[in-house]
Order: structure tokens, then sequence, then C-alpha cells
């Protein structure tokens, strides 16, 4: 009896149960915890400077700390969950930036908090990587960027999600109350990855030893599922490389996309984090009061999410034109937000029109990179993707702190927010292109599988039944 599996076309065939659900939603609540924690310093900033008497300009190194951290979390935590797992590798994350997170709380000085934040930073750049290459490898083929797009949704929904307590969290606890109540969400979301997260299917597939766990893991996503024992599963839809090589990231059409969604990413996130942490104090040294200051990040963030959602069967069904779309609208909607006289109601329009466009193309991004490299390499690939991401969104709002030291107006810093996203544009189309040519998997109707586990000689086996 062949007791070879292919993984690759079972996971495609699984049925969407409480399992998978599971593993969806505790996904969903650590990239929630990150969304939470790094807007947490835009949203503290208004308590941080009336208390310690700061200048504007000296928040550019607070906004900057946890996103500079990118270059480090991310590279790190995917080498590690390269070698030990996702799961250990998501949960260290995790603790680390809540431990951190709520130690941002504690500080009376910018220096250690800036630090606080940076090493918070390297737990949830890190924990964001993984979380998102590990939800790639449960999902089926037709749902991948779906579920992706889920999962990235929690960074989103936390990030907007801070704008409708953070004035309740300031007027009973001050500023602090923001860090704390954001280290205490996230370390709750560790101790449900801790209790219900289950190791990535195709992490284990890499390792004969672990394919006996892998069945077990199967057969509870799908309980219609039974293996032969000493069944031996491979990945038919990638490469398997037994080590990682810094040329695995540009063989073939990778040599082109690798770059490009660098590019694409740093230059979309430049703007983005500059969006997400500067427009609360904008808006408030504007006039507007800091519940509508907030509430434009809210609306800045859960259009963003809402953009993520409208693409994300386009791109399971269409490949990347959704992102060179999106790149293209956002010109001329950020641009506008720079034009003089603009009411209240407009700006909120606007700043929803903004999140729309430069967060749901980074939702296209992610689950492009998620898709390009095989399992070997896939936490290390999006761990520098999200490198080159947090790497732009921590020099955006440095950049924004040094304008408004020069006294440069409003109206401009808007204006030259295109300038990245004309660069990020150009990248997203050549992406479109080469993408379609090389991953677009053509619309094909799928069977259904049923599974009938029989007795045989050689022990429990499984029969696939297409109909």
């Amino acid at each position: 009896m062949d007791r070879t599996v292919d993984l690759a076309e079972v996971l495609d065939r699984q049925r969407i149960g409480r399992p998978l659900l599971t593993v969806i939603i505790v996904c969903g609540l650590v990239t929630l915890a990150d969304g939470y924690n790094i807007s947490a310093a835009g949203f503290a900033a208004p308590g941080i400077v009336k208390d310690w008497g700061l200048s504007r300009a000296l928040l550019g190194p607070l906004f900057s700390s946890a996103l500079l951290a990118g270059f480090v979390g991310p590279a790190l935590f995917g080498t590690l969950a390269g070698r030990f797992g996702r799961r250990p590798t998501i949960l260290a994350a995790t603790v680390l930036f809540g431990a951190f997170g709520l130690l941002c709380g504690a500080c009376r000085s910018l220096m250690p908090l800036v630090a606080c934040r940076f090493v918070a930073g390297i737990g949830m750049s890190g924990a964001l990587a993984v979380t998102v290459a590990n939800m790639s490898e449960f999902a089926p083929r037709r749902l991948r960027a779906t579920f992706v797009t889920l999962i990235f949704s929690g960074t989103t929904i936390g990030s907007g999600a801070i704008g409708l307590v953070a004035p309740w969290l300031t007027g009973h606890f001050h500023w602090q109350g923001i860090f704390i109540f954001g280290g205490a969400l996230t370390l709750l979301s560790a101790a449900f990855v801790f209790l219900f997260l289950p190791e990535s299917p195709k992490y284990l597939c890499l390792q004969a030893s672990r394919h006996a766990q892998l069945a077990c893991l199967l057969c509870r996503l799908d309980p219609r599922l039974a293996f032969p024992i000493g069944v031996y599963f491979v990945q038919s839809d990638e490469p398997s490389p037994s080590r990682v090589v810094p040329k695995q990231f540009f063989a073939g059409p990778l040599l082109v996309l690798t770059p490009l969604l660098w590019l694409g990413s740093f230059a979309g996130q430049v703007v983005f984090h500059s969006f997400n942490n500067w427009l609360p104090t904008l808006l408030t040294d504007s006039g507007l009061p800091y519940a509508r200051a907030a509430a434009a990040v809210v609306l800045f963030q859960f259009a963003g999410t809402l953009g993520g959602w409208v693409i994300m069967r386009p791109l399971d069904r269409y490949g990347m034109w959704p992102c060179a779309l999106l790149y293209g609208l956002s010109l001329p909607v950020v641009a506008c937000l720079g034009l003089p006289g603009i009411s209240a109601t407009m700006l909120l329009i606007l700043c929803a029109g903004a999140g729309f466009c430069v967060l749901g193309l980074h939702f296209a991004q992610v689950f492009c990179v998620t898709n390009i490299y095989p399992t070997a390499i896939r936490a290390l690939g999006v761990g520098i993707f999200m490198l080159f991401a947090r790497a732009g969104g921590s020099l955006g709002p440095y950049l924004v702190g040094i304008l408004m030291a020069h006294h440069v107006p409003v109206s401009r810093l808007f204006v030259l927010a295109t300038v990245p996203l004309a660069i990020g544009t150009i990248a997203a189309i050549t992406i479109t292109l080469v993408y379609w040519t090389h991953f677009r998997v053509p619309d094909k109707v799928s069977p259904t599988l049923s599974c009938m586990p029989l007795q045989s000689g050689g022990g429990t086996s499984l029969t696939c039944n297409e109909n």
C-alpha cells in the first residue's frame, strides 16, 4: 500500500471546520494585539507631551522606535520559526511585546519609554511576520488570500479600535492606561497561543520524524481523514530545500518579485505609518477635539480593513492587479487631503479613502509574499518583507517630525506623501505582470473530497473518491 500522501492536496480539500476556525481566531488575536500596540504611542502622545512638557518634534523618535525594531524582529523571529517551529516562535514574540508593553506604562521619562517601545517592537514585528506565514500554511490554495487577509485584518482592526477605547482609558488612567491595557491584551493572546494553536502542517511536513504528529493534526482539521501507520507526506506544490540560502529568495521570477515587493512595502508603509502616528497630533493641533481626531484614525484603519476585505477574493481569483489599482487611486486621494479650506466632514471622508487605498494595497502585498516562497523559507521571507515595511514605517514618522520642526505646512506634507506612493505604483504594476505570468493558478472546478477509512492488512488506510 502506498503510504505517501500529498499534503498540498489534503490542505486544498480540507473542510472549514471548528479546528481551522480556532487557528484563524488565535492568529487574529495576535495580530489584533500587534495592531493595538503599534498605534499606542500615537494615542498616548498628546498626554505625554502635556505631562512631560515635550516639543512635537521630539515625538518622532518615540513614534519610530517600535517601527525601527522592524530591522530586528522579523528576521530574528523568522529565522527562529524556521528552526524551532511557528508555534513556539509566535508564543515567545507575543510574550516579549506584551511584557514590554506593560513596562511602557511604568516609564517616567522619554528615553526609557523609547527603549521599551523598541524592545516591544521587536516582538511585534516578529510575531506579525510569523503569524501571517503560519496562517498561509494552514490555508487551502483557493482561499489563501482570503485567510491571510482575515488574519492581517487583526492588525488594522487593533490599530483602529484603540481610537474607540483611548478616550476612556486616558480619561480614567491617563496615557499610561493605553500601554497597560495593550500589554494585558497581548499577554492574554499569548495564553491563547499556548493553549489552542497547533504547529503549522507545512512546517511539520519538512521533518520526517514529525509526520505522525502531522497526520494527527490533519485528522483534527478534517475528521473524515485517516492515514496508515508510517505515512510519509510530501509537498507537490512547492520545492522543499533542505536549508535556507540567500539565493533562494532570488530564484527564477523571484529575482524580480522579491526586490520589488521590498520596495513597494517600504514606500507604502512610509505613508501609512506617517498617517497612523501623526494624525491624532496634527488634527488636535488644528483645533479638532481629541475624540474627533481619534475618530479620523479609526476611519483610516477600518476603511483600510474594508479595502483588504474587498480585494481578498479578487486576489485569489485574478492575482495582484488590485494592488496596482489601489496604488494608483491613492495618489489623488492623499494629495486632496492637503487642499486648503477643507471641511471636517470631507477630511474624515478623505482619511477613510486614504486608508482604503494605502492599507488595502498592503494586504495585497502581504498575500503575495506569503504565496511566492516555499515553506522552508516562507517565515524568513515574510520576515524580511516585514523588515522593509517596518523600516519604511519607522522612517515616515521621523521625516514628518523633521519637516514639522522646519515648519513645513501640513498641506505640503500630504503632497510630499504622494512621492513614495508614485514609486510604489510603478513597482506594483511590474509585480502584477510577473505574478500573473508565474504564480496565478487558472480557475478550475475543484472536486469535492469524500474520505472513508478502511481496514486492511497494513492497518488503517484512506480511500478518496471524487464526486
